[in-house]
């Protein structure tokens, strides 16, 4: 062991690790705080509040894994709070808040993505009838579009980026529908329902022009082709099933096979282009659920 940090809080944030610099997002004491520790060395460096504290759900602390870009870092807290702030000190940019600013509904678990960094703009997911997708200028926080035509709850996934047919999209699952919308301007570009039950988790997958889908709770995974055709795109399903029924965790796309957790199976390689099991192995448990 090089080193070992203590007293970072309750929360089930990832951490992230940029500039020499490890950051974590937990709850410390009275409030959410994102937190800096020396990469070298474990100490903390510097710690800046993110907002409220609390357990959702009945699970204490934040979900989402802070983003880092260059002296910008960014915290979502699991009540919708949205901080930026600088790298170096962590004197705080920007705030915003999910519900408040965009009149988003916090799901039954909190917030739980990870920011989404594209260029100058920082994306999220707020839900709710102003739009489910949110983008802002990354140095101001200003608002620079919210999806109108693309209205879903937000549940417990983070965002991709892919370009389809010249336009580049942010694509993004929830309970209700898996879609996609421009990175211009939040414009839906399509969507293609799909019900999710209890808890929709992972994050999606997307690469030429496809993307893979999954969560839990009996539903199991849905694959999509996007197509773009005179402007228009269409999804269409290539496949489903329920080898891949991932709960939480996600998925990850390694050359031309999918690997992740399934409750009906274990662990699971699938073939991304046709749904085709390579292996599944059912020891070791679905990680941090069943050993906490």
């Amino acid at each position: 062991m090089v080193w070992k940090a203590t007293g970072l809080g309750a929360g089930y944030s990832g951490p992230a690790i940029a500039g020499g610099k490890v950051f974590v997002i937990g709850d410390v004491g009275g409030s959410c705080d994102l937190l800096a520790l020396d990469a070298a060395t474990g100490k903390q460096v510097w710690a800046a509040k993110v907002g409220k504290p609390g357990n959702p759900g009945g699970y204490a602390g934040p979900r989402g894994t802070p983003t880092v870009d260059g002296n910008l870092v960014f915290a979502l807290g699991q009540f919708g709070d949205l901080v930026c702030v600088q790298a170096a000190t962590g004197q705080p940019l920007w705030r915003k808040s999910l519900t408040a600013d965009f009149k988003g509904g916090v799901p039954g678990w909190g917030y739980a993505e990870s920011p989404l960094l594209d260029g100058n703009l920082v994306v999220c997911t707020p839900g709710g009838h102003l739009g489910a997708i949110a983008a802002l200028n990354k140095t101001t926080g200003a608002l620079v579009w919210q999806s109108k035509d693309f209205k879903d709850g937000a549940h417990y996934s983070s965002l991709v980026v892919g370009d389809i047919g010249g336009v580049r999209q942010y694509i993004q699952l929830t309970a209700e529908s898996v879609a996609g919308v421009a990175a211009a301007n939040g414009q839906l570009l399509w969507r293609a329902p799909r019900r999710g039950v209890t808890a929709v988790v992972s994050t999606p997958v997307y690469a030429d022009n496809e993307v893979f889908v999954t969560s839990g709770y009996g539903v199991g995974h849905n694959a999509f082709s996007i197509t773009a055709a005179g402007g228009q795109f269409r999804a269409e399903q290539i496949y489903s099933g329920q080898e891949i029924a991932n709960h939480h965790g996600g998925v990850v796309l390694i050359g031309q096979h999918l690997y992740g957790h399934s409750d009906s199976g274990g662990w699971t390689c699938m073939e991304f282009k046709t749904g085709k099991v390579a292996w599944s192995n059912n020891g070791g448990g679905q990680g941090l659920r069943d050993i906490r």
